[in-house]
């Protein structure tokens, strides 16, 4: 009996991990929902920002998939301080748009640091670090 109850412990928890490492890690802006703030509007309305939007959401999907576990989370936190660094530029375009090179310049070292360092995880840690680092300023 006790190796049963192990072994459907071991599966929900793969299940639960397979699920939680399969979901996107973030949305696009949804034009179409009821409430949307001040910059998701902005964003909706500028159909470059929102192709930028979708570039970067595609991005950060695809760079989950090759993280660990733990980068993964580190990564989903950094994507919410960005949105919320984001939501800070209310209806500004050009906040807007020096937010999303801004992003797209960290993507990038991301990048960079999966597909080219023999020390990933130090490197995918150092490159979180020093942006959330300048997130708080």
């Amino acid at each position: 009996m006790k190796q049963r109850v192990q072994t459907g412990f071991a599966v929900c928890l793969g299940l639960a991990l397979g699920w939680v490492l399969g979901a996107a890690p973030a949305a696009a802006v949804d034009c179409n929902a009821r409430w949307l703030g001040e910059t998701e509007a902005a964003i909706c309305q500028d159909a470059q920002l929102a192709r930028t939007e979708e570039q970067v959401v595609r991005r950060v999907a695809s760079l989950a998939r090759r993280l660990s576990f733990g980068q993964y989370l580190g990564l989903r936190y950094w994507h919410a301080l960005w949105g919320d660094e984001r939501s800070r530029c209310s209806l500004e375009r050009s906040c807007l748009t020096v937010s999303y090179r801004a992003q797209i310049r960290f993507l990038d070292r991301l990048q960079q640091c999966l597909d080219t360092s023999q020390q990933r995880r130090g490197c995918f840690r150092s490159t979180l670090n020093v942006e959330r680092e300048a997130l708080r300023r």
